[in-house]
Order: structure tokens, then sequence, then C-alpha cells
């Protein structure tokens, strides 16, 4: 009997960090907003308006973090402020931590500190190491349009400082090294605690780490021990888990436009964002719908694939089909992605060689919902058959999601000439028929023969495909 020891791998703890995310949020609608406006966002502190963040173009105007708002207009009469909005922030960060589950089963909100962890070394394996997984989340998330602050450390208390100053550290020695020649400012304590801690003569972490616990306790609380402990990973430090929900909305306010083509760049960029929640979830959509808000009224364009999907390229393809055909009667100022209900998606994984042709049902699908795109759900529709001797009426129209029916009649068409139109006989190889028909006397539709061909001997006789009378299949000698 053999014995195997799996062995684990200690944990590595990314974290995320989001310090000028209400200014993201602002401005991450248009591709050039953020380097030709000026930006700035406002919050109220101390009873007074003040800015808390603005852009490069902002900054070099002479508008700084802590200016009064007023007084930031003074300078830039063009400065555009908007209010932090802390609840939109928060919900921010939900959706973040859904997209980042792909790359971890393991993923953690910290509100309070704008936040994000995620445990990264059980994923090595499927996304490299610690670094290049970082390299990774971070270039997605600057697609997004965030910008985040990354750092590595053995410990969650740890990642948190390490983010801060994009710090990676491989282990527990690295930490008490690192962060300890770090200031106290830099860890994370309660300001009273900063206080009292300068005021006793302390500077930097590593002085605090030599210090006798109980004495630590018994001066500025047990608090200050247990951060401690956590921070250095002699204490564990239990965190509540992140679970993605599985619906996706998702909008941001967009600059005034009537033009189509102005929503692609924010929508793209939403569309992006859903997909790679749908990827975290292993789901696809197959009903989703882009809702526009107007300076007055709002329109919503509502979008059903014939099969659940998680193609970004797939989605932006019908939405490009549909906002080109789309006229807005007003200027939009807010758009939003909304996905109701997340399906079971059967993803094809490519092959090592290309294809020369994709399946027919895969085809056949893009082709419908292509049309249905560019024309409107409701001019497309499909064909059920019915049980009914008259060709006219052994047909309706269905959706297209529904299951069709067949009839064992593959012979007979399924719509006739509005009027009889005469052939020569002498071109064709009759296939099936003639037959008689004569039906429909219940509903007031009666259908009768018009000629009966099997009494006539004239060569010159023709037979008429008509939706009054007899049916006769052909088939041309040309």
């Amino acid at each position: 009997m053999v014995s195997t020891t799996i062995s684990k791998k200690p944990p590595q703890w990314l974290a995320l960090h989001f310090p000028r995310l209400a200014l993201d949020l602002y401005s991450r609608a248009h591709e050039q907003l953020a380097s030709d406006a000026a930006l700035a966002v406002s919050d109220k502190i101390a009873g007074r308006v003040c800015i808390i963040d603005c852009n490069e173009v902002a900054k070099t105007a002479g508008v700084r973090v802590g200016m009064p708002a007023a007084a930031a207009l003074s300078l830039l009469d063009v400065l555009q402020i908007t209010p932090r909005d802390q609840q939109a922030e928060a919900a921010c960060l939900q959706r973040l931590a859904a997209w980042c589950y792909q790359f971890s089963s393991q993923v953690c909100v910290v509100t309070r500190r704008g936040a994000l962890l995620l445990e990264v070394a059980a994923s090595e394996n499927l996304f490299g190491d610690a670094d290049a997984m970082t390299k990774q989340i971070g270039e997605g998330l600057e697609t997004l349009g965030y910008r985040p602050s990354c750092g590595v450390a053995p410990t969650p208390e740890a990642a948190h400082v390490a983010a801060r100053h994009r710090l990676h550290l491989r282990s527990h020695q690295d930490i008490r090294r690192h962060v300890g020649a770090l200031g106290i400012a830099d860890l994370y304590l309660q300001p009273a605690q900063i206080q009292a801690l300068e005021k006793t003569g302390f500077c930097t972490a590593a002085e605090i780490f030599r210090l006798p616990r109980k004495a630590l306790a018994r001066r500025l609380g047990p608090a200050l021990c247990d951060y401690l402990d956590r921070l250095l990973g002699l204490r564990p430090d239990p965190l509540p888990g992140f679970r993605p929900a599985e619906s996706f909305s998702s909008g941001m306010d967009i600059p005034e436009t009537a033009n189509t083509q102005g929503l692609m760049f924010p929508l793209k960029r939403l569309v992006k964002e859903m997909c790679g929640v749908l990827r975290a979830c292993d789901r696809g959509i197959q009903v989703f719908e882009v809702q526009l808000q107007l300076d007055k009224g709002k329109e919503t364009i509502q979008l059903t694939l014939q099969q659940a999907s998680r193609s970004e390229a797939h989605l932006m393809m019908l939405l490009r089909e549909r906002l080109e055909r789309l006229q807005l009667p007003r200027p939009a100022c807010h758009i939003r992605l909304h996905a109701p209900c997340f399906l079971a998606c059967v993803v094809v994984q490519p092959g090592l060689l290309p294809e020369t042709e994709k399946p027919s049902a895969q085809a056949d699908a893009l082709v419908v919902e292509r049309l249905q795109a560019r024309l409107g759900a409701d001019a497309v529709k499909g064909l059920s058959c019915h049980q009914d001797h008259r060709p006219e009426f052994s047909w309706s129209v269905r959706e297209i999601d529904e299951p069709p029916v067949y009839t064992e009649l593959p012979d007979r068409p399924v719509w006739l000439f509005p009027q009889p139109e005469p052939c020569r006989i002498d071109k064709y190889r009759i296939l099936a028929g003639p037959e008689r028909i004569e039906s429909g006397w219940w509903d007031g539709k009666d259908v009768k023969k018009i000629h009966d061909g099997a009494e006539s001997n004239d060569s010159s006789w023709n037979p008429k495909i008509s939706g009054n009378g007899r049916f006769v299949a052909f088939e041309s000698r040309a």
C-alpha cells in the first residue's frame, strides 16, 4: 500500500484597492471624456462641499483635493463636478467581485476600504503565478474603465497594506521586512491608535512588531494586538465569502448624444463586464436588454438569442445591427445593460486546426439572430404545419423559440400563388399527383377541383398551380 501526501500551497491573497472609484464611475463612460474634459467628484466634509478627486485636466488648471467646490469652479468654470454616490460605489464593488470570481473561488468584498480580496494560490495552475494573475486582472479591470491598486501578501491584512504601496510579498518574513519599514500611518489602525503610538515615540511598524503583546494590549486595548497578529499571520483571519448573483444589471451616465454610434464604446464596456461575470458563473444569457434614458422618456432595446451565449463578439454584433437602425428622438444621458436571468451555456472549445465551416445549427441560429436584430423580433417567424388537405391552410406562422410541427407530405408546397399560372406540360415531368382535393365545406373555405386532367386528352392542356383547385408537383426538364 502506497501512501501519498498532497501538499497544500500556502495562501496568497491579492488585494485590489480602488482609491479613485468615485471618479472612475464618472469618467469610464467615454473613451476621450477623461482626457479632454475637466472632471471632479465632490463630497460633504465638515459641513462644506469639497473636491475629493479630480482628473489631470482639472489638476493642471489648479483644482486640488480638499478645495471647496465653489473655489474650484471659480478657477475653472468648465469644471464638471458630480457628487459622490457611495451606494453606487458599493454596488460597483459587488459587480467587480462577480467579475473577479472567474479567477478565484474565494473572493471577499471589503466595502469600508473600497477593496476586493482574492485568494490566488489555488488558481496558479490555470492563470499562472500571483504576478501573472495580478497583471491579467489589473489589465482586465483597466479595459472596464477602473484603475486598481494591486498588492499580494500571505495574509489578508498584509495584502491590504501591500495594495496601498503596490508590493508583492511572498512570505511572512517579507511582511516583517517590507511592511515593518513603513510608517505607522500606513497601517489600517484607528486614528486614536496612530496618534497614541506617535506620541509615545514610535515611527515605523517594525518598532510596534517588537513590542510585548500584553503590555501593548494593556495600554492601547486588545483590538490593536488582534490586528497586528492577523497582519503577521499569527492568528486566523476568517472573511465572509462572496457568491455572484444569477443576473446582471449595470449602467453609467454618458455624455448626451443622439447618435447611436456614440453608444458603442460605453456599451462595449458593459458587455465586456457582463461576459466576465457569465464566465465566472459558467452561465450564458438568452434574453437581455439595453435601456437608454433620454432627457425626456426612455428607449428600450431587447434582444433574444436562439441559444444561451456569453460571447462578447456575438453580443456586440447583434447590438451593432440593432443600433445601426435605431433613431433616437432625443439625446441619451444614461445607458444600462440588464440580463434578468442566467442560463446553462454550452461552450464549444476551439480546435487546434482552423475549422472550414461552422456547424449548420449554429450557422442557422446566427442568421436568425442577425435578422431579428436588424428587422425586429416580430419580422422573423417560423413555420408550423397542420393536418389539412388544403395546401394553403396546412401551415401557420409560429414564434422562433416554439417547437415546430411537421407533416409527412414532402411533395407539397407551404404556400401557393395568389392566382393560377399556366405552365407547359411538355417541359416538366410529373413527380406526384395529380391529386383531387375537395375539402373545407365546414369552415366556409370550400376548395373544389377546377379541371379534371384525367378526362382531358388535349396535349395542350396546361395544369395550373393554385390555391383553389387541384395540385400537381413538377420537376423541370430544362
